[in-house]
């Protein structure tokens, strides 16, 4: 109530936390006054600067009650291209929120390794720079420390000859190697939490074997190319469910890895959902199937091509020395593979397609490189497997325990969480949910509330566990009712309280 002392009038100005659950202050205003230097001192945020407050008392004319308002802090973060001339990205992030990493250029003779500096919770601005290793002009088996991150670190140790080699790489996304080398010792410098750099490629050591033959010592290791570490625990995913782009969803799945997303080249949105444990790589290789693309290794980045290789049709016959040619019919999946043993590589790549021209066995076909076998160190020793490739969906990544449609039937395996809301809020289910609940709201006034669900820690491969209601009036009521599938019995899932 106005207040008259002396034939003024003054009005009273309450001023509230943020929340608007406790008060800041208060201060009287004469008619027509300015509050402002009588507002008490707003709180502080880390993130946020306060902007004001919700309402005009520069000119104070009735009783108010204000909180103060903020706006949350962004910085600019650019990514630069190799020669640090150029911009590739440059990016407003909130403060705390991710920068997303533009695909990084491809450089003659180099492989992409990672980015100089993070770009997670962003709180200034950043100019972040990438990491590029030459690839020797020579064959050169070269040993590195693995670092934290699993990125590659320190050189510990190169070998410019090998007594045997073998790389294997397949279209369906497939790379391993295996080296035996001659060594003085059996030296411990090489581990399996060591990486292994040949050819442009990286691998990570999964077994070392030691002998001595005849006064001789060989070290032997076997490896796999480093995105096979997304088989690791730490990147398993219980639960995932997303329609996006697969650019947009590679780079959720890579997130927290150190890998970067490559070149994609489909752009029709697709929908991946997982409901099991699986590794990360299995859901990679699950989106590469679903955008038909084919999966594509530069250092440490992963990309989704529409057709590895060249289109142009090559003739094998005349580019490359053939030193073997056979040739296998399959009557029930009526398909023709051929394997081939060639002199050098040259230039010939995964995916490239080849025109096939032998008259002493009759064979005139057209086909792909799905796999090659070679050693970088001795050309003679090239072999490659030529057939259709087609990217296999997996069908067992996503089991629909029951759907919404069959609530209705007895043995139907759902349940329903439902509840009240007085304005804005969070709502949380008793347990937590691997599939994406269905929902329904409705409000006291009529008014339309959005709803976003919510997951375990705010991660995108964890399990549904409540959704949060914005939108709506203070005082309205709204009725939050979700449908949701219960998982099997045998998941684990976590308790929410």
């Amino acid at each position: 109530m106005p207040k008259e002392i002396d034939g003024v009038t003054y009005y009273t100005v309450r001023f509230l936390n943020r929340d608007r659950s406790d008060l800041l202050g208060t201060c009287d205003v004469e008619s027509g006054g300015d509050a402002t230097a009588l507002a008490p001192q707003p709180e502080s945020y880390e993130g946020e600067t306060f902007t004001g407050w919700s309402a005009d008392i520069t000119h104070v004319t009735e009783d108010m009650t204000v909180w103060p308002l903020y706006e949350t802090q962004t910085f600019t973060v650019r990514f630069l291209n190799y020669a640090g001339t150029d911009v590739l990205s440059q990016q407003k992030v909130a403060y705390g929120e991710d920068a997303a990493a533009p695909t990084p250029e491809r450089v003659q003779g180099h492989i992409f390794l990672c980015w100089n500096a993070p770009f997670k919770e962003v709180k200034s601005d950043l100019t972040i720079r990438p990491v590029y290793r030459t690839v020797p002009e020579k064959p050169t088996l070269n040993f590195y420390q693995r670092n934290a991150d699993d990125t590659s670190g320190e050189l510990i140790k190169s070998y410019g000859a090998v007594n045997a080699c073998t790389i294997v790489q397949k279209l369906s996304g497939e790379c391993t190697i295996s080296v035996k080398l001659l060594t003085r010792q059996t030296q411990d410098f090489v581990t399996v939490e060591n990486l292994l750099e040949l050819d442009g490629l990286v691998f990570h050591i999964t077994e070392v074997k030691k002998s001595i033959s005849g006064g001789m010592c060989y070290t032997e290791m076997a490896g796999e190319h480093v995105s096979y570490l997304l088989n690791d625990d730490r990147y398993k995913v219980e639960s995932f469910d997303m329609t996006g782009t697969p650019r947009d969803i590679l780079a959720i799945l890579l997130s927290g890895t150190p890998f970067t997303v490559g070149e994609v080249d489909a752009a029709e949105p697709v929908t991946l959902r997982i409901n099991k444990e699986v590794t990360r790589r299995a859901c990679v290789m699950q989106l590469t199937a679903l955008a038909g693309c084919e999966i594509e290794y530069y250092g440490f980045t992963i990309g989704l091509r529409s057709h590895l290789g060249s289109l142009l049709p090559i003739d094998i016959m005349k580019v490359a020395t053939v030193k073997d040619i056979s040739y296998a019919y399959n009557v029930s999946e009526g398909t023709i593979n051929y394997s081939l043993s060639l002199y050098r590589k040259g230039a010939l790549q995964l995916g490239d397609e080849l025109s096939i021209d032998f008259a002493p066995m009759r064979i005139n076909a057209a086909s792909r490189v799905v796999g090659i076998d070679w050693n970088p160190f001795n050309f003679k020793e090239v072999s490659i497997t030529v057939g259709d490739y087609l990217p296999t969906l997996n069908d067992s990544l996503y089991e629909l325990m029951t759907s919404v449609e069959d609530i209705r039937q007895t043995t139907s395996r759902y349940t329903v969480e439902f509840g009240e809301l007085i304005g804005n809020g969070t709502f949380y289910f008793t347990r937590a949910y691997l599939d994406r609940p269905y929902f329904h709201i409705h409000t006291s006034d009529g008014s339309k509330g959005t709803v976003t669900l919510n997951k375990k820690d705010g991660s995108a491969f964890s399990a549904y566990v409540g959704a949060t209601l914005s939108g709506v009036n203070t005082d309205t009521v709204t009725l939050v009712v979700f449908y949701c599938t219960v998982p099997d019995e045998s998941i684990e899932t976590t308790e929410v309280t």
